[in-house]
């Protein structure tokens, strides 16, 4: 017997239609009397389908227009509390390029992040992530050199910066904390991001703790806030 609820079916034949890509983003999606038509139910039904959509953040609504697909890649805040973006993320997929790579020395801003003495040195790298040519992250990442002994930043081929942590440091890493915080973008990410004057953006940290409860890498990454939305899908049984 099918025991799915219709406004359940109404949401999934949406889903289905984005996934396909016969929706696309930006695109309109049925009016709720024409999805009520289509599946033969009230439009009070067709409505709860559609409004679960848009709190999901899978479209969006115009006043007098419509609902429209969301043009936003949406991210479950949740699946990143492990690697911060190394996981199952759209911020994953395109393309890493590295813009830059070497030792630079500890400023006051990055000795405090890093809880270590001004001056020590760093490994930096700095990287875009990069999707259907556009620039959905900018990246940098610090690591103390006294923790990476046997690195060789020049030759090191660069990816997930966490197996980099793990193949590299002699001390394993144990934690990790997240902050975020929403800005407003600067000269240098309306530059390397090719993105507005003061738009938008979302700042993501990241601080890596050892067993020891050192720090073995500091990152930020600066994401396009044009690009994604983030949500958080809670299980409250």
């Amino acid at each position: 017997m099918d025991n799915i609820p219709q406004y359940v079916k109404i949401k999934n034949y949406i889903k289905e239609n984005i996934k396909q890509g016969k929706i696309n983003p930006g695109d309109k999606i049925p009016s709720e009397k024409e999805l009520g038509d289509i599946f033969n139910v009230s439009r009070i039904t067709a409505t709860t389908a559609v409004r679960d959509l848009v709190n999901e953040g899978l479209v969006y609504r115009i006043q007098g227009k419509g609902t429209f697909v969301t043009e936003k890649n949406l991210e479950d805040i949740r699946k990143h509390r492990f690697y911060g973006f190394e996981n199952d993320s759209s911020l994953t997929k395109g393309e890493h390029k590295t813009l830059s790579k070497g030792k630079i020395k500890a400023d006051e801003e990055l000795s405090e992040k890093l809880d270590i003495s001004n001056g020590e040195e760093l490994y930096e790298i700095i990287r875009t992530k990069v999707i259907n040519n556009k620039v959905n992250a900018l990246e940098y990442v610090y690591l103390p050199v006294k923790y990476y002994l046997s690195l060789d930043i020049e030759k090191s081929e660069i990816n997930l910066i966490h197996d980099m942590v793990e193949e590299y440091c002699f001390l394993k890493q144990k934690r990790a904390k997240i902050y975020i915080e929403p800005m407003i973008s600067g000269k240098n990410e309306e530059e390397l991001m090719k993105i507005e004057k003061n738009s938008p953006i979302l700042l993501w940290e990241k601080i890596t703790y050892s067993e020891e409860d050192k720090i073995v890498e500091y990152s930020k990454n600066i994401i396009n806030s044009e690009l994604y939305k983030f949500y958080m899908d809670l299980d409250l049984n």
